[in-house]
């Protein structure tokens, strides 16, 4: 599994968050003339107001907890061959699992999705919009590209609100933080917790 993930994640990284970061960068270092420090504070690249990291580990581990009780209240769910854990599906908590969750939550889909949506989309947004309208927008574009999941489930409803709210929430902790810091900590819990909860099922 490691074998398939480490290299999987890696290439998003570069890919997905890597290359919009790098281009934001040359943009700004060359239409503005801003250091490459600068440059990555503006994108949430910073620790940022440590306090908001408190916050940020409480949420976590509410929402890794939300998710393990709502796993139990819907045996299989997490195991759905929709869901993009699905390569966890059956494996079985073993070391091998557990890490190759770290590397798909924390850095496949957490951190990449952090630098884009939080950190690129959301640090722009806020320095143009009340912070309000920013959390909103942000929110609004990640939401969007996770409805696609509900044309083939679309009883998976529940769960995209539950996306929305969470956006809102690591947003808030982006904006007024000025770090990507916190959303990361949160996105990685839930996104780590779902894969060990698939890898603990069996499919439907």
């Amino acid at each position: 599994m490691l074998a398939y993930v480490v290299p999987s994640a890696l290439i998003q990284l570069l890919l997905l968050g890597g290359v919009p970061l790098l281009l934001y960068g040359l943009y700004h270092r060359i239409r503005h003339q801003r250091s490459w420090r600068e440059i990555a504070q503006r994108a949430g690249l910073s620790a940022g107001d440590l306090r908001y990291a408190g916050y940020a580990l409480a949420a976590a581990l509410a929402v890794a907890a939300a998710l393990v009780a709502a796993s139990r209240g819907a045996p299989g769910f997490f195991a759905r061959e929709e869901l993009a854990v699905r390569q966890f599906t059956g494996a079985g908590i073993t070391l091998e699992s557990v890490l190759a969750a770290l590397v798909y939550g924390g850095i496949q889909t957490g951190l990449t999705e952090e630098l884009v949506f939080r950190g690129l989309i959301g640090g722009s947004l806020g320095r143009r919009l009340p912070l309000p309208w920013a959390n909103l927008g942000q929110a609004l574009v990640f939401s969007l590209l996770h409805l696609p999941a509900l044309l083939v489930a679309p009883e998976l409803w529940p769960m995209m609100a539950a996306v929305a709210a969470v956006a809102l929430f690591m947003g808030w902790l982006r904006l007024r933080s000025g770090s990507i810091l916190g959303p990361w900590m949160v996105h990685a819990a839930a996104n780590v917790t779902t894969a060990l909860i698939a890898a603990a099922q069996s499919t439907m």
